[in-house]
């Protein structure tokens, strides 16, 4: 019994319950022989007195298994509380400390929690579809000879959809058609929505419902019911929430409609960065409906390869049923919805800037905390002495550690809020994506995994630094051994290294992207954008059926606008600046060799008018513009890119061209001249990409009315009303200023630009920080030793230098590796400089000087400190 009592390692539930029965039958036993029983008789009357005893055993043994669980809890528990409670004290007592801690770790969590709130909801779950991670939209790409040098991607035929429709590949498919309509109701003024044309089993298929009334069936597609859903933003917006407007009829493209519900704002087309829509309409695959996006849900187990085949096949079957007798010139190719993201390779690059900026802000909370050892060294070695064990304190250092992450997490994630609205409030319109990116459950659990993480990091190496130090030297003196000093302050500056290398990363990556936007800026476009105009009216199919109708509409218009005051200039292209327009087709020289049969090729082009150039203000380097003003004539103009890549050294005037298109067609064309290279598609467009001109404007499709003004222009409503004025019954016309519109070609890469410098001077300022607390600490630990230097001689300018070489030393330490880590590290920026070599010196140069100016700036307290110490106070003090 008494080992029972004498045990030091825990309770054996087994044991004692076994001693303790086994007492009780001792103890009846020699109480049933001392009434005269034998042994024998004794035990066997015992057995029968107290029956199943094992049943017994096995009963007390999970009671007190049960018990002890509780008790262990109870202990835990209350350990726990009393280390979060001691944490909270000793960090209380040291609220500066604790204030600087919590803030280096909001903001390296907090740009994080920014940065992955957009990478989670535009790359990582981009559509909030049912089984998203099965979702594809299928696209055609050439299928051979695509000389483009670049991927192209053009949307399916809709032979191609209908084809689809019924691929076993697909749990389902649906076809989504993107346009602009004109809507009118009695009363009020006709204005522009987006419209979003589908199927009955869209919002099933996105997991969605009608919130009001209900959604079009099958039947009525079939019959071409003129049925309409409002979206929840329009149904709010202009109709105040009115449930009556349910069986109401308004206008749309001069065919009335009668409303039958309302779909949610979370219903979203398929095709990221484009404006939500704003109306629903049945969709019907017909010969004429062009440019429908797809998207599809893969059966499990089925690869996007299988699937691809599945598709080209179907594709092909449907081709020859049409009367197709050549080969496919496309085939399918599966993009993933996060493919559609213009900007994915910013949103990679900037992942990566903001784990930098975490890991710097760690190495500063590593700095913070390396300080604060050097205080708590007595501290941890009395409660040492007082019996406590290494784990007993490992424990507490740790559990200070995550209620240091933990208030830092936090923060970080009010910061995290604040910065991703502030993205998404100034995104440009570029980026129109970044409307979708908000502050989701997988951002806040990707925050408090990283508080977490660093949490444990920092209490381990906390936990380590304390064990290296000696009990005895510390009770002794009170502070650090020399040796532990000095293998702190190594340690601190490597972690200074360490931060400027990675600031010197970001600084390198910073001024690339700083001169690329520059060179946006300051480049010549190739044309005079100021005072250029252009406006695009929206003609419906009913009221202007026909070329001619339209033709003779864009007639009026041209006439109209040129009656206005300050109007220099007229003319009319398909496509206006930012933006151009391309054939699918092959290319065939005069002189070189015709290309093999269906190579595809993408070749822009666009349809002008003869006054087009001269109204652009693009030069004209040789020949002539265009004679036949009926654009009959087989005239082409072309750019110096495209005689300098198809007749380099030769004059182009006078050459011949011809365009197969992709059913086969083509007339030779004769080069009538050369224009000078121009960036008509936007500032980020490559000026010297081959273009041709031909002279015609494509009426089916809308061309643009370009317009220069001069220094007596109305203005834009006089643009805006041109169409009004020929036809009541249409809304006012996009009317684009081109100036302002190329500007904005360039807002993009410099929001992206914007965003990195941002994060790259908070990544400087900490580590500026943490070499400001390096010298500082240095220059503490070295007071007597200055001192001393300055009573034996030493000028206090060499005591000063000493302190600016030590940090310069450090800072060009950091620089050298980050100039090699930002070599590979700009690999990433390629797709994003313009005009501007990943590998450019300046960029490279700049990077280094302004991280040793900064750590210039950095050593100038500690310098002064170190030069202004007194010798006679120095080592009185110690």
């Amino acid at each position: 019994m008494k080992e029972r009592y004498l045990r030091f390692f825990g309770p054996r539930a087994e044991a004692d319950v076994d001693d303790e029965l086994r007492f009780h039958f001792d103890m009846r036993v020699r109480d049933y022989m001392a009434r005269g029983m034998s042994e024998p008789d004794a035990r066997a009357a015992v057995v029968l007195r107290l029956g199943d005893v094992q049943r017994v055993r096995d009963e007390c043994v999970a009671i007190t298994h049960r018990r002890e669980r509780q008790t262990t809890r109870a202990q835990l528990l209350d350990a726990l509380v009393q280390d979060v409670r001691f944490a909270f004290r000793t960090l209380g007592r040291q609220k500066g400390w604790t204030a600087v801690a919590v803030l280096t770790l909001a903001l390296g969590i907090g740009a994080n929690t920014a940065v992955y709130s957009v990478v989670s909801n535009l790359v990582l779950h981009p559509l909030p579809y049912p089984d998203a991670n099965r979702l594809v939209l299928p696209f055609l790409e050439p299928s051979e000879g695509n000389s483009t040098g670049i991927r192209v991607s053009v949307s399916p035929s809709p032979i191609d959809v209908k084809a689809w429709i019924g691929a076993r590949s697909f749990e389902r498919v649906q076809a989504v058609l993107e346009n602009d309509v004109t809507v009118e109701r009695r009363g009020q003024a006709a204005w522009a929505l987006h419209a979003a044309y589908v199927q009955p089993a869209f919002p099933a298929f996105a997991g969605r419902q009608p919130i009001a009334g209900r959604m079009f069936t099958d039947a009525e597609v079939a019959s071409r019911e003129p049925v309409a859903l409002l979206s929840e933003g329009v149904w709010r917006a202009r109709f105040g929430s009115d449930t009556s407007v349910l069986g109401s009829v308004v206008t749309i493209d001069d065919k009335a409609h009668t409303i039958i519900g309302v779909l949610p704002s979370s219903l979203r087309p398929p095709r990221l960065g484009r404006a939500p829509a704003d109306i629903w309409l049945p969709l019907e695959i017909t010969p004429d409906k062009y440019g429908m996006a797809v998207i599809g849900r893969l059966r499990p187990g089925v690869t996007s390869v299988d699937a691809a085949r599945e598709l080209d096949s179907l594709s092909a079957r449907a081709a020859t049923a049409a009367g197709a007798k050549a080969p496919p010139r496309f085939r399918a190719r599966l993009n993933s919805p996060a493919d559609m993201v213009s900007f994915k390779e910013s949103l990679v690059m900037l992942s990566g800037a903001v784990a930098l900026v975490l890991l710097i802000a760690c190495a500063n909370v590593a700095h913070l905390l390396l300080s604060r050892s050097a205080t708590r060294g007595r501290e941890l070695a009395i409660r040492a002495a007082l019996g406590a064990g290494s784990a007993r304190l490992s424990r507490q250092l740790l559990t200070e550690s995550l209620v240091l992450s933990g208030a830092g997490c936090v923060g970080g994630v009010l910061v995290g809020w604040l910065g991703l609205r502030a993205v998404v409030a100034l995104r440009p319109e570029s980026l129109e994506a970044l409307r979708m990116a908000e502050l989701d459950a997988s951002a806040l659990w990707a925050s408090v995994a990283l508080s977490v993480v660093t949490g444990i990091a920092f209490g381990l190496f906390a936990a380590i630094q304390s064990a290296r130090q000696s009990t005895h030297e510390s009770l002794k003196a009170g502070a650090l051994s020399t040796s532990t000093a000095r293998s702190h302050q190594r340690l601190r500056s490597l972690l200074v290294v360490s931060e400027m290398a990675l600031s010197t990363t970001l600084l390198v990556a910073a001024s690339l992207l700083i001169r690329s936007v520059v060179h946006l800026q300051t480049t010549d476009p190739g044309f005079e954008p100021t005072g250029l105009y252009s406006i695009k009216p929206g003609l419906p199919e009913k009221r202007y059926p026909n070329e001619a109708t339209r033709r003779a509409f864009y007639e009026q218009m041209a006439e109209r606008a040129l009656r206005l005051p300050g109007v220099q200039g007229v003319t009319i292209a398909a496509g206006a600046p930012p933006g151009f327009s391309f054939l699918i087709g092959a290319l065939h020289i005069e002189g070189e060799e015709a290309p093999k049969p269906h190579t595809t090729s993408l070749i822009r082009y666009n349809g002008v008018g003869p006054d087009y150039f001269r109204t652009m203000g693009m030069r004209l380097v040789a020949g002539a513009t265009f004679s036949d003003s009926t654009g009959k004539a087989p005239e082409l103009v072309v750019n110096e890119g495209f005689a300098a890549k198809h007749w380099p050294g030769q004059s182009a005037v006078g050459k011949r061209v011809k365009v197969i298109r992709y059913d086969g067609s083509g007339t030779w064309s004769a080069v009538v001249g050369v224009v000078g290279d121009a960036a008509t598609g936007g500032l980020t467009d490559q000026r010297s990409s081959p273009v041709l001109y031909v002279p015609r404007a494509d009426y089916d499709n809308l061309p643009n009315v370009i317009l220069r003004t001069g220094p007596r222009f109305a203005g834009l409503p006089a643009l805006r009303g041109i169409v009004t004025s020929i036809d009541a019954r249409l809304p006012p016309a996009t009317t684009t200023n081109i100036q302002s519109a190329m500007a904005a070609t360039a807002a993009g890469p410099r929001f992206i630009m914007a965003l990195l410098v941002a994060f790259t001077v908070l990544a400087l300022a900490l580590a500026a920080v943490g070499l400001y607390g390096v010298m500082s600490y240095g220059v503490a630990q070295r007071t007597r030793e200055i001192g001393i230097r300055i009573a034996l001689g030493a000028t206090r300018g060499a005591i000063a230098r000493g302190i600016v070489f030590s940090a310069l030393t450090l800072a060009a330490a950091g620089a050298l590796l980050g100039l090699g880590g930002a070599w590979w590290a700009t690999k990433l920026l390629d797709q994003m400089l313009y005009g501007v070599p990943r590998t450019d010196p300046a960029s490279f140069v700049a990077g280094g000087v302004v991280l040793l100016g900064t750590a210039l700036l950095a050593s100038v307290v500690p310098m002064n400190r170190a030069a202004a110490v007194d010798p006679i106070i120095a080592m009185r003090a110690d």
